[in-house]
């Protein structure tokens, strides 16, 4: 996928899905926190615009979009990872890791079920071992615990 701005300052993300993929889904997280699962026929893609404001989450279709999960890590009021946070009561790993992503962050941390941090390094509290809160969007992953960061590697 590539982002670009066209002179009207729209932000066109262009997305060229593998050939002979014949189903794509599209993610879009709502400000709410909502997300909204769209299917599409891959061969039917050429762009997609978003022209509702100043960023967007992107297209997922037909590349897989990784991530590692590092360990857990201690948080304090002096946050461990403070490049960037948000809350949201649909809170998963890969909407956390998602946004730090198209942020330019290197590592994402999901804390307290409904929290995201996005930073390029963390740990400097040391471990935890109290990352078993479910996530608010997804019950069946795990979203940090009371003041630790399940931390993972963006890739």
């Amino acid at each position: 996928m590539t982002r670009k701005r066209n002179g009207l300052g729209m932000l066109l993300l262009v997305c060229c899905l593998a050939a002979g993929a014949a189903q794509a889904e599209m993610v879009v997280t709502t400000h709410d926190g909502r997300v909204l699962r769209l299917p599409v026929n891959a061969g039917d893609v050429k762009k997609i615009e978003y022209t509702g404001g100043s960023s967007a989450v992107g297209f997922v279709g037909g590349e897989n979009r990784s991530f590692q999960y590092i360990g857990c890590f201690t948080d304090r009021q002096e946050r461990d990872m403070n490049g960037y946070t948000y809350q949201s009561g649909s809170m998963t790993t890969a909407q956390c890791v998602a946004t730090c992503r198209d942020r330019g962050f290197a590592y994402a941390g999901t804390q307290f079920s409904t929290h995201c941090f996005c930073d390029n390094s963390y740990g400097r509290y040391g471990t935890a071992s109290n990352c078993n809160m479910t996530c608010s969007g997804n019950r069946n992953e795990k979203c940090g615990g009371s003041w630790a960061n399940s931390v993972y590697r963006v890739q």
